[in-house]
């Protein structure tokens, strides 16, 4: 008779019903061999042995199923643990079992009803086995099972024998004592950790011929990667893939077939059927388990056996008991950071109960082995009882000393901080998870503390910190924070540091009423007090800051006065960042360029991110802002690009903008534009333009300015259509957004307004008072604007103005005043005043500026007749506009890319690609100076060697690239 599987593994996987099960070969044959002894009169005890969800009870219902008809008489009963302690319960099963012939059906119902009643009459619910009626009654029922078995044998079958009830067990037990001269099969699954510990059928069962084990480990990695293949196919089972169901599911068969059942239906491996089927192994499993699974869950994490059991309600041992057998059943893994704790899943290639058992009970941690099974405890508890057992962990955790951030984590998940000191765990808890970069973390401790009633200051210290961390991670959503920060001010419960924030707030956002009434009330409270006092020890900073925060608003500029006056010059500062910021914007508004630089080199020679300062950001984009005015822009955007990283790591986008919209402007200002442009469209991805206050001005300037030189005018006009804040325009970021709107507008042929709108950056000038160039070249603007209405007259005054403020000598700034000034001098005077504008050009980073300067110069050859100096400067020209994103600037001036200066001939194309890869880097140098218009004397001053070491380059240049003329380097380089 066929009992077994095929021998061919293919052959397997097409027989119907049979595709899920695997690596359990070995356990068929044995149950095959069984059978066949009990058939030839040698009856057996089969034990198939293993942990929850390991597959006994599906691998016992596939023996029978393959049991050819007439084979065997099979009688089955299943046990459960609710079913327990019912007595007889599973013997009643058996006796109902249709495989009895009803001749001898009546005769065993009758023998078994004899015993319940007795037990009932005498034992009462537990009755006593050795009872002489109720063993007589069970070996009247063992010798008709014996004679039922004369002719075709008998299979008992009893499914989770570990909560079979006790006199069920004392009759299976009687049972195996008739086995060696019966043609039984008694066929039991157990799972050794949920067995009784002195069962009377399996508890201390001696080795014996008629007795045999079948122990069922969880799935080896093969295994797993084998049922997945079969049901998912080669395609989709990938290594990979089934390398993640098995390192989820621990080789649990149960799981993994959940698993692979998420997998078929959403096609991404979604979590839940495996989350329910690890609730249905749980549902199976002894009491305490449930409830240490649940405390597993709530806790998180690989906590001790110690540290779950009080939040379980067990004793410790109990505990400890309950997490290995669910890490034997590859539910929960050993936490394999821990010393000694097992290097792969729990039981994985174990061949018995004792080696599966053996391997997590050398670790005392275990966790769930995906986020997935956790939330499908938790999801499954009754949201009350959720809460209280979180708050319950909160208080353990708390009350053995572990972290705030430990015990928060419990007080956020149950929405409650009820219990003693709960918002100062919060607040500590914040200030721990933002150190950690775990921003969402933070803000979500300070979220429930703020929705915890409490007294008038601890609620505004909890605003106050919230608020600090939004205007970070969610500025947009920071500004609700700002009227409730008013109330607590004028009620006097903010601390020093509330006030510097508010004060900040109020700044960015251009709320300028309530910041002149908030720094009016703190002046008064100075005087009143005679000198500094709680929340008015920072006066003398936060007036100075709002002063130059807003250059034309005369309220401001003598409240900062009159406090300037009547405080001392130095007060000890609670935030090292705040007097480091108002010193750069006192040093940026005035105009102190050295001393600027200097302060700023010295500020971000120790320059770190601190989060729990607003002023951090502050000082160290005003530091950049320095260093970019001041010419340094490769340090700019080195330093940009590293604290974007930083912010971006620690998920503070507002900062990040911040660093990124300095970045934009260093490009703007060495002409690369395009980049600009595009970081510049990133910086308002990041923060939407609610969320930047007036600071909007600032990054929109940037933004405006590099799409109009770049003639995307289609950008430029999206950019000036948005809103921008009240009082936007008279912040510090005005004078920038004016002056770029001036361009704009230039550029769409509407000089009137570009005027009126540098004529409006002359007012920040005037006001600011800097000395030498102003903070942006309004008179340039404006000079152009008037040209546009052909006043030349005007023109040429706006000019010389600007010229006359210039310090002595070549400079960036000279070089586009004396451009302007070709442009209204007379035709022959204008070849030899761009050719000074070009060369101090050259000596800047700002190629835009040097492209303009060429072009005019190109055309200012060519109306004096010289067109082959036009055609030459032509030439570096439209290199330079291709490098800037400018071509439209040569197009709009009419010069001609064609001709003999052009392009080389592409024929030559690869052949000078390759020379190019052969230039030493010396001759990169040489050649890339060339390409630019450096004459030999020239590259020779700047590279330190002479003349003719330099046309001795450039020979050698020449002949590798297979070039002529100079002319043609910019192509190749």
């Amino acid at each position: 008779m066929s009992l077994g599987f095929p021998e061919c593994l293919d052959a397997r996987a097409a027989v119907p019903g049979r595709r899920d099960l695997v690596e359990r070969d070995a356990a068929l044959t044995a149950l095959r061999g069984s059978l066949a002894d009990a058939a030839g009169g040698k009856g057996r005890l089969v034990v198939v042995e293993g942990p929850l969800g390991s597959g006994k009870s599906r691998l016992v219902h596939e023996f029978l199923e393959t049991l050819e008809p007439g084979a065997a008489r099979v009688l089955r009963a299943t046990a459960s643990l609710r079913e327990e302690a019912l007595p007889f319960g599973v013997l009643t099963q058996l006796s109902h079992g249709l495989a009895i012939p009803p001749a001898r059906r009546e005769p065993l119902r009758s023998l078994l009803a004899a015993a319940v009643e007795h037990a009932l009459l005498r034992g009462g619910p537990a009755p006593d086995a050795a009872d002489p009626r109720i063993a007589d009654a069970f070996q009247k029922l063992t010798v008709e099972l014996a004679h039922l078995a004369e002719n075709t044998p008998l299979v008992i079958c009893v499914d989770n024998a570990h909560y079979v009830d006790v006199p069920s067990l004392h009759f299976l037990a009687g049972v195996v004592a008739w086995l060696y001269c019966t043609r039984i099969l008694v066929l039991v699954t157990d799972d050794p950790a949920m067995r009784r510990p002195r069962s009377p059928l399996l508890g201390g069962l001696a080795p014996s011929p008629h007795v045999r084990r079948v122990p069922l480990a969880p799935l080896s990695r093969t295994a797993v990667h084998s049922l997945a293949t079969r049901l998912l196919g080669p395609g989709t089972a990938t290594p990979r893939l089934t390398a993640e169901l098995y390192a989820v599911s621990g080789g649990n068969p149960l799981a993994v077939r959940a698993l692979i059942a998420d997998q078929q239906a959403g096609g991404t491996g979604r979590p839940e059927g495996y989350g329910q089927a690890l609730l249905d192994l749980v549902a199976h499993a002894r009491p305490p388990i449930p409830a240490v699974v649940r405390s597993l869950a709530v806790l998180g994490g690989a906590p001790e056996p110690a540290d779950v059991a009080p939040l379980a309600g067990q004793d410790t041992k109990t505990t400890r008991w309950a997490l290995r057998a669910l890490a034997e059943a590859g539910v929960l893994r050993a936490d394999a950071r821990l010393p000694g704790a097992p290097a792969g899943p729990p039981g994985a290639g174990a061949t018995g109960p004792d080696a599966g058992a053996a391997a997590p009970a050398r670790a005392e941690r275990y966790a769930f082995r995906h986020p997935a099974g956790a939330a499908a405890v938790l999801d499954d508890l009754p949201a009350a009882d959720r809460t209280a057992l979180h708050r319950a962990a909160a208080e353990l955790l708390r009350d053995s000393g572990a972290s705030a951030l430990a015990v928060a984590r419990q007080l956020t998940s149950a929405g409650d901080a009820g219990i003693d000191d709960g918002i100062d765990v919060l607040l500590t808890a914040a200030q721990e998870a933002l150190a950690a970069g775990d921003v969402g973390t933070a803000l979500g401790c300070l979220g429930l503390a703020r929705r915890t009633r409490t007294d008038g200051v601890t609620a505004a210290r909890v605003r106050t910190r919230l608020s600090r961390l939004e205007r970070q991670w969610k500025p947009q959503a920071a500004v609700r924070h700002l009227r409730p920060q008013l109330d607590d001010f004028h009620a006097g419960l903010l601390d020093r540091r509330g006030v510097s924030d508010l004060v900040l707030g109020l700044t960015e956002t251009g709320a300028l009423h309530d910041l002149t009434t908030l720094l009016d009330v703190l002046r008064t409270r100075y005087r009143q007090d005679g000198g500094p006092g709680p929340g008015t020890e920072d006066i003398r900073f936060l007036t100075s800051w709002a002063a130059r925060a807003y250059p034309l608003h005369t309220g401001l500029r003598r409240l900062a006065h009159s406090v300037a006056a009547a405080s001392p010059a130095a007060v000890p500062c609670h935030d090292p960042w705040l007097p480091s910021a108002v010193a750069l914007s006192d040093d940026y508004v005035d105009g102190r360029d050295d001393r600027l630089v200097q302060r700023a080199e010295l500020l971000l020679s120790t320059y770190h991110l601190d989060h729990d300062s607003l002023w951090n950001v502050e000082s160290g984009v005003l530091a950049l802002r320095g260093l970019c005015h001041a010419g340094k822009l490769d340090e700019v955007v080195a330093w940009c690009e590293k604290l974007e990283a930083e912010t971006a790591a620690h998920q503070a986008v507002a900062s990040q903008a911040r660093f990124l919209a300095v970045r934009v402007e260093a490009h703007l200002r060495r002409g690369d534009l395009v980049r600009a442009r595009d970081l510049a469209a990133h910086a308002l991805s990041l923060v939407p333009p609610q969320g930047w206050g007036v600071g909007l001005a600032g990054v929109l300037a940037c933004a405006v300015l590099a799409a109009t030189r770049c003639g995307d005018l289609a950008a430029a006009e999206r950019y000036v259509a948005l809103p921008l804040p009240e009082h936007a325009l008279h912040s510090r970021h005005g004078a920038a957004y004016l002056h770029a709107r001036g361009h704009y507008r230039l550029a769409t042929h509407h000089p009137q307004a570009a005027l009126a709108d540098f004529l409006a950056c002359g007012r920040f000038a005037e006001t600011w008072g800097r000395p030498g160039a102003d903070v942006v070249p309004w008179r340039l603007g404006a000079a152009e604007a008037w040209l546009a209405q052909s006043d030349q007259e005007q023109a040429k005054r706006l000019v010389r103005e600007q010229l006359a403020r210039l310090h002595p000598g070549p400079s960036p700034e000279r070089g586009q005043a004396l451009r302007t000034l070709a442009a209204v001098s007379r035709v022959t005077r204008r070849p030899q005043l761009l050719t000074e504008a070009v060369d101090m050009l050259m000596e800047s980073s700002d190629e835009y500026e040097l492209t303009r300067a060429l072009i005019d110069l190109s055309a200012a050859f060519r109306d004096a007749g010289d067109q082959r100096n036009a055609r030459r400067v032509a030439h570096r020209a439209w290199h330079l506009a291709k490098q800037t994103g400018t071509e439209h600037l040569c197009r709009e001036a009419a010069l001609d890319p064609a001709g003999s200066e052009a392009a080389p001939a592409v024929d030559d194309a690869a052949d000078r690609s390759d020379g190019v890869s052969s230039l030493t880097r010396q001759e990169r140098r040489i050649a890339a100076l060339a390409s630019k218009g450096y004459t030999n004397r020239e590259i020779a001053a700047k590279l330190y060697i002479t003349a003719s070491t330099v046309e001795q380059h450039l020979t050698r240049v020449f002949r590798k690239v297979n070039v002529k003329r100079r002319q043609d380097l910019p192509y190749l380089l």
